[in-house]
């Protein structure tokens, strides 16, 4: 019987940023341009996971 290698895609958020703008669709456009997407994981996570480019934006209204 074949063996077959299988890996989970994992999806996970990390904060960019609070970005003035007039609507969600420009605050996504502004975290895609401006925004710090470095990320780093601990050695023992490091020999199971990979950390590839982030996919997509969550937007959210900051209420003050």
């Amino acid at each position: 019987m074949p063996k077959y290698r299988v890996y989970a895609v994992i999806d996970a958020t990390k904060y960019v940023g609070e970005f003035e703008a007039e609507n969600e669709e420009n605050a996504e456009d502004l975290a895609w341009d401006n925004g710090d997407f470095h990320v780093s994981i601990c050695h023992h996570c490091a020999s199971e996971v990979e950390i590839g480019d982030p996919i997509r934006m969550v937007v959210e209204e900051v209420e003050e």
